[in-house]
């Protein structure tokens, strides 16, 4: 499973977005009638998106990584204890999909995303994100800039090292 790209996707008069057939295809074979958002927890406005059994990996992995079997046990049984996967699992929908790809947007997502306009849908990976256009293009320019600054970085390493 791999999302890829970057597209525009206008909403339509019922409020629904589609997702490509680029995107669908990366769900897995069995789980294509629905998918999972979750607001970004870092990103205000970004909405990230993956198939059910994506979404329950990276909660299993989050929980394992971050607190550690302990941990884990503990966020199981202390009820004031942060788990950071009950946090991006509470505010996570499971959001049912027509067979053309078409779904309704939650309002509480098309409200962060602005969408009057639509959305950007952006692949990146393991999971997809949504964004407003606008506020993707200004992320893409702040990108680009840190990629071009990054590569140099591996330039200048590889002549220090010789390798040039």
């Amino acid at each position: 499973m791999a999302f890829r790209s970057e597209i525009l996707i206008k909403l339509d008069k019922k409020g629904r977005v589609l997702l490509p057939a680029a995107f669908r295809d990366e769900l897995p074979a069995g789980d294509r009638e629905a998918f999972v958002l979750y607001h970004s927890p870092n990103v205000p406005g970004v909405v990230n998106g993956n198939s059910r059994l994506g979404f329950d990996a990276m909660l299993e992995r989050l929980r394992v990584e971050a607190l550690g079997p302990k941990g884990s046990l503990k966020v199981s049984l202390d009820d004031e204890a942060f788990d950071p996967a009950g946090y991006l699992s509470a505010s996570a929908r499971t959001i049912a999909m027509e067979p053309d790809g078409r779904f309704s947007l939650p309002a509480e997502f098309a409200h962060a995303l602005e969408a009057d306009a639509g959305v950007m849908l952006v692949g990146k990976g393991d999971k997809f994100q949504m964004w407003n256009p606008k506020r993707w293009q200004a992320r893409r320019d702040g990108d680009r800039d840190k990629m071009a600054a990054f590569v140099r970085s591996l330039a200048n390493s590889d002549s220090e090292r010789g390798d040039a």
